[in-house]
């Protein structure tokens, strides 16, 4: 029982990939891995349409110059206007929509740092060299390895930072990292991903931040081999931000139809549950000067019939089933991976999993509630359960005595490396069966390449003069396509990100 605890803990957070900054779902991890996919793009100059900066005059008396501009006012670049301000630099933080927050603010606010005050006054979390081991074992090589040690390097100036200003985490309860290792535990914010965002926007109105809302960033401003600032359109028009340095913290692009057509064709057709913004605006304005894709895979909840399963009574069944197949009645992956099993089941033919458990499982009760809500079924045979789905029984039934006696033979699964401990019994009636439909996208886990201070990377790979990313932007450069280390991922790393985009900035991270 104590074993199959610690495989619930990975596996309910496998199958959701919540990265603290998806859209009020919960974690996901673990995952084999494969070498990242990189794609450059040297010349993407005509692959937008014209800005409005080339199709509106921009009024020369809003023009502004400043220290910073700041793209984006999700959790990320709320951070980065801070640093900034902090520093005493001026520093302009543009969001397109009416408020702050961007995903981050619907995400379950789950978080990780290193080294920092509350760390060692909760013991929740790993010390920095722990945490930065961690990081780079699941990223198998994969990410940006220096990236990941300037990360957890920060992470604790950075956590202290915000508690100090007033960013509320919870001291009595964490929650599992949902990654291979489930000895790490990981803070929550007070009020979610919701809260801490709003008590990030206060410290940024305490730091005199100039905050600027419903101010869409449409093109960068670049001269002389160098980004200088930003073009902005608002309600009153097109007008320049000039800056020595520009942050982009714009978020993914699940709602951009284009970038995802062209980079995530699986996940196409899926529908997006994350913020509005997360429409790719920063990736078109940095592709445009060579700046390329790395990693792969989305962030998905799985749904009934659209609906949010995490969030519905019985919905969590399909996350305590650990024999999987197709409708086509054969196992296609291994039950206990991660992020990427999304991927898989996205391949399949149509586009779903199907999840089985017989009466030994020490889980029957999630079961049970989910056949109550109807969102299960349970039979005294399997053939009755595919009859329901419509799987081919003959095939099926092969799969299940191939899978049953490697188990009763001791052997491990010889399909897809099971090992024998984790095979589960699929042996005694009654048996029960649901499906996982992974089609609500929470959040892109491909992002643009930057090195460790967070500069991005043209075709070359070489920093962009003057311009840097956070947050999802990135997300491809922390964990490439490996495994997702752990719950708080994408919030933590937008974060640190942004401080040390600021920091490298301003001389003070080298």
């Amino acid at each position: 029982m104590k074993k199959n605890t610690k495989l619930l803990a990975l596996l309910c957070a496998a199958v959701l990939l919540f990265s603290g900054c998806s859209s009020g779902t919960a974690p996901e991890s673990a995952e084999s891995t494969t070498a990242a996919t990189t794609q450059s793009a040297p010349d993407q100059t005509q692959a937008f349409e014209t800005p409005a900066s080339e199709t509106q005059a921009p009024a020369a008396e809003r023009d502004v110059t400043v220290d910073f501009v700041v793209v984006g006012a999700g959790a990320g670049g709320l951070q980065a206007a801070t640093e900034a301000a902090s520093l005493g630099k001026s520093v302009v933080l543009l969001e397109k929509t009416e408020r702050a927050g961007g995903s981050s603010a619907l995400c379950e606010g789950f978080f990780w740092s290193a080294g920092a005050k509350l760390n060692e006054e909760t013991g929740i979390g790993y010390d920095v060299q722990k945490m930065t081991d961690y990081l780079i074992s699941c990223a198998a090589g994969n990410a940006n390895d220096a990236l990941l040690e300037n990360l957890c390097e920060v992470s604790g100036s950075v956590m202290d930072q915000m508690v100090e200003g007033g960013v509320r985490f919870l001291k009595d309860r964490s929650t599992s990292s949902g990654g291979p290792d489930a000895s790490l535990t990981v803070f929550i914010g007070e009020q979610a991903g919701y809260g801490i965002v709003q008590d990030m926007v206060a410290i940024a109105e305490k730091q005199a931040v100039d905050i600027r809302y419903e101010s869409k960033a449409v093109d960068l401003i670049y001269e002389d081999g160098k980004v200088k600032g930003v073009t902005v359109e608002d309600a009153d028009g097109v007008y320049h931000i000039y800056a020595d340095t520009t942050i982009l913290a714009t978020g993914g692009f699940l709602r951009n139809e284009k970038l995802m057509n062209e980079y995530m064709p699986e996940w196409y057709y899926e529908q997006p549950f994350c913020g509005a913004g997360s429409t790719g605006d920063g990736h078109e304005m940095a592709m445009k000067l060579g700046a390329h894709m790395i990693g792969y895979s989305n962030g998905g909840v799985w749904s009934f019939d659209g609906q949010n399963g995490f969030h519905m009574e019985g919905g969590m069944a399909p996350c305590f089933c650990f024999f999987l197949t197709n409708i086509e009645g054969e196992r296609f992956c291994n039950e206990y991976m991660g992020t990427l099993k999304n991927d898989l089941i996205v391949q399949q033919s149509d586009r779903k999993a199907y999840c089985f458990m017989d009466s030994a499982s020490p889980y029957v009760s999630f079961m049970e509630e989910a056949v109550e809500k109807g969102l299960a079924h349970k039979a005294d045979t399997l053939e009755e359960l595919c009859e329901i789905y419509g799987i081919p029984v003959d095939t099926f039934m092969n799969t299940v005595a191939g899978y049953n006696q490697a188990k009763s033979e001791g052997r491990d699964d010889p399909d897809f490396g099971v090992a024998n401990d984790y095979m589960v019994s699929m042996t005694e009636a009654p048996y029960y069966a649901t499906y996982f439909d992974p089609s609500l996208t929470t959040n892109n886990l491909m992002g643009l390449a930057c090195d460790e201070y967070c500069r991005l990377l043209d075709a070359d790979n070489q920093p962009i003069p003057g311009l840097y990313g956070c947050g999802e932007l990135i997300i491809g450069s922390v964990v490439g396509n490996g495994n997702y280390p752990s719950c708080g991922t994408c919030l933590a790393s937008g974060i640190y990100g942004g401080a040390i985009a600021v920091r490298h900035a301003c001389g003070q991270f080298q």
